[in-house]
């Protein structure tokens, strides 16, 4: 909204108070702490308060108290010194103001000047919906009723909530569920991602993104296109060289938000402005990595299951209004089931819609292959599935029992024998394909079932069962012109060939 509403006067607000409060930061007042633990970006009017404010609160969380020098450096390294009003205000905020004096009524001043303001986007909001009207009278002023009820400090008219028939929720949503990644991301979602420390979820994350901006399969499931919102606690120099394997540098439909830059800002603060970029953008894509970084969760209170549903209210928010989230966690080292694995608080689990968890799957896998377990209310999310990271990207697997067994069959049709002289035992098998004897055992039936695989001895003591792969001839079946025409399906072929 603009600095001005309805007609030519200004929002309220106090440049003296705000200039105040700034100058008495950078004094080291005893009081500062309560300008910071009271008042919050957009407590602030003027663009160049709001500017400095940010930048003194990331100062003392970092340094532990307000230094100029390092305002004019920190202001200068994020190029946003002219737009602080230049090195001559910065300069002047501390000018003639005293250490002791009492800023409890300039905050309290600013907060008031704040909340008039908000009052009046509320009630530009009101005349927008009265006005844009169409059609709908009953939910728009359903919608007005809403909005008017904010204008009253806890008393007065309450919200009126929306209770809803089974028939009018039909009506409302469709049938399918909005997919942006089938199984594992949909439109007005939660999917939490739980994994490692470098286990490979960025990576994962950033395909995944790279495959939706374009609406490319991923996994060999169909996704639908969307920009993205990304939120990450990685450094950009480290971040970039992700995004370059994904193929992501260059896209201006990929929006990246580094923690760096909202250091000292309140969680819910952040999560808005993701939310409004979003929306500008037409984003139905927001990825949180780490939700528990972000959200400031330190020590214990990503225990706290009042801090854990704390952090995810703004999430909620999001996806209420129709946008796929992803909020990312780090597994403890214990590891565990999906879905209590995460480090801290089950709260975290509980409140979100789809419960991932990446990890190396046991055994001897590639270092290339990853299981992902999941615990979704979709039935279209799959319990397990392999995956791995190719030349040309993620490829699905399948189920693990399923995964292992190709990969016993290859193995084993690798070392098996040609000849009938030659043939191995079930032991030598095993031991050359270094599988599993169950899974070797399947992945041999399957084998004779198809007669690739051809078996002899009796099963017995002293004659026990040998398996060798023969060479298929080439065998003529007639004569054409003198000549011999061999039979196509007899020549030789690899297995899984049709």
């Amino acid at each position: 909204m603009n600095n001005r509403l309805f007609d030519e006067r200004p929002l309220p607000h106090c440049p003296e108070a705000e200039r105040t409060i700034l100058g008495a930061i950078l004094v080291n007042n005893p009081c500062k702490d309560e300008a910071f633990d009271r008042l919050e970006l957009i407590d602030f009017f003027l663009p160049e308060n709001q500017i400095i404010f940010r930048r003194l609160k990331q100062q003392i969380k970092g340094n532990g108290s307000p230094d100029l020098v390092l305002l004019v450096e920190s202001l200068e390294a994020h190029q946003e010194l002219d737009a602080a009003g230049g090195f001559g205000y910065v300069a002047s905020l501390g000018d003639g103001m005293p250490v002791a004096l009492n800023i409890s009524g300039q905050v309290e001043l600013i907060k008031h000047k704040s909340k008039l303001r908000q009052r009046l986007r509320i009630a530009e909001g009101i005349i927008n919906l009265a006005l844009s009207a169409n059609g709908n009278a009953e939910e728009t002023l359903r919608e007005i009723d809403n909005l008017s009820a904010h204008l009253k400090d806890r008393v007065g008219q309450k919200r009126i909530l929306n209770f809803r028939t089974g028939l009018e929720l039909a009506a409302a949503t469709g049938e399918s569920v909005p997919w942006i990644v089938k199984g594992f991301i949909a439109e007005g979602a939660i999917s939490e991602i739980g994994a490692k420390v470098k286990s490979g979820k960025t990576t994962f994350l950033l395909a995944a993104s790279r495959a939706v901006l374009d609406g490319l399969n991923f996994l060999d499931g169909p996704t639908a296109k969307t920009p993205v919102v990304y939120l990450t606690e990685q450094p950009v120099i480290s971040l970039r060289q992700a995004m370059a394997r994904a193929d992501l540098l260059g896209r201006e439909d990929f929006l990246v938000l580094a923690h760096g830059e909202v250091w000292g800002l309140p969680w819910s603060e952040v999560a808005g402005a993701a939310v409004a970029k979003c929306k500008a953008l037409g984003a139905r894509l927001l990825v949180v990595d780490t939700l528990p970084q972000f959200a400031g969760l330190v020590g214990d209170s990503e225990n706290n299951s009042g801090d854990a549903l704390a952090a995810m209210q703004p999430l909620q928010q999001a996806a209420n209004e129709g946008i796929g989230v992803v909020a990312v966690r780090h597994e403890r080292k214990s590891g565990g089931d999906v879905g209590d694995s995460g480090r801290g608080s089950s709260a975290f689990a509980g409140a979100v819609d789809i419960v991932l968890s990446l990890r190396r799957p046991e055994g001897n896998s590639k270092r290339t292959v990853r299981l992902i377990q999941a615990l979704s209310r979709f039935s279209e999310t799959p319990a397990e599935l392999l995956i791995e990271l190719t030349e040309t990207g993620y490829v699905a697997l399948g189920l693990p029992h399923e995964a292992a067994v190709k990969e016993a069959r290859d193995a084993i049709l690798a070392i098996a024998p040609r000849t009938e002289a030659e043939a191995a035992d079930l032991k030598e098998l095993v031991e050359g394909a270094n599988a599993k004897r169950p899974t070797a055992q399947r992945a041999i039936e399957e084998l004779l079932k198809e007669s690739v695989l051809k078996r002899i001895g009796e099963g017995k003591r002293g004659n026990p069962f040998r398996y060798f792969w023969p060479e298929i001839p080439l065998c003529p079946t007639s004569h054409i012109d003198g000549q011999k025409e061999l039979n196509p399906e007899l020549t030789l072929r690899e297995p899984g060939e049709d």
